[in-house]
């Protein structure tokens, strides 16, 4: 089916929107370059919103804003500003992203979220990751339920993309533990986007390999 993909325009979401069959309709804009108490960031915000609801409507939509992975900082070490660009920042492009994203798919289609979120196993050090990933599965939620009296679905799809270590922390039930992006992500957000979960809204589907 045709599908809107709003990605980050990292070398994973590119990866993500060619397995799909599609390519990028809008990427996501970087960080301002400065993450100070008075950094600006509304007018990025602004502006990407009016990019994402000039898009066409189509029957699916998938929002896909990852950054390329970085190293994990431990939460009591996050300074203001790291606290600023990889929580912050994300959080709130997230909310713009998907509040405009939703209005772009048509009566009785599905939007699939793909976040990451680590199971705790693998969670350590990992904080901004953690507390970005549970917001956007709150959000998600919340958006199921504005959306759902159009018959439209909205469910997320949790990626270990960014801090699998199965070296570290053992092995997950599925010995594909973490997974491709272009198999396992990919194959979950079709089947949330397909009629066979037409009963299916308000859902986080970890496509983790089984990690708890």
């Amino acid at each position: 089916m045709p599908t809107t993909f709003i990605g980050s325009g990292s070398a994973d979401a590119d990866t993500l929107a060619a397995a799909l069959g599609t390519t990028a309709t809008a990427t996501s804009p970087a960080p301002p370059a400065a993450a100070t108490w008075d950094w600006d960031w509304e007018g990025l915000l602004t502006a990407w919103r009016n990019e994402v609801a000039a898009l066409p409507a189509t029957e699916a939509v998938v929002v896909c804003t990852w950054p390329e992975p970085g190293p994990g900082v431990p939460l009591l070490e996050l300074g203001p500003d790291h606290w600023r660009r990889e929580v912050e920042w994300p959080t709130a492009l997230w909310f713009t992203t998907l509040a405009v994203a939703s209005g772009r798919c048509r009566d009785g289609g599905a939007v699939v979220v793909v976040v990451d979120r680590p199971a705790p196993l693998d969670a350590l050090g990992h904080g901004a990751v953690v507390t970005v990933g549970d917001g956007v599965v709150n959000l998600v939620r919340s958006l199921a339920a504005a959306e759902g009296g159009r018959g439209v679905r909205v469910n997320a799809v949790l990626s270990a993309r960014p801090v699998a270590s199965p070296a570290l922390t053992g092995s997950a039930p599925l010995t594909t533990f973490p997974g491709r992006v272009d198999v396992e992500i990919a194959g979950a957000v079709r089947m949330l986007l397909s009629d066979d979960s037409a009963g299916v809204t308000g859902t986080a589907l970890a496509a983790t390999g089984g990690r708890a």
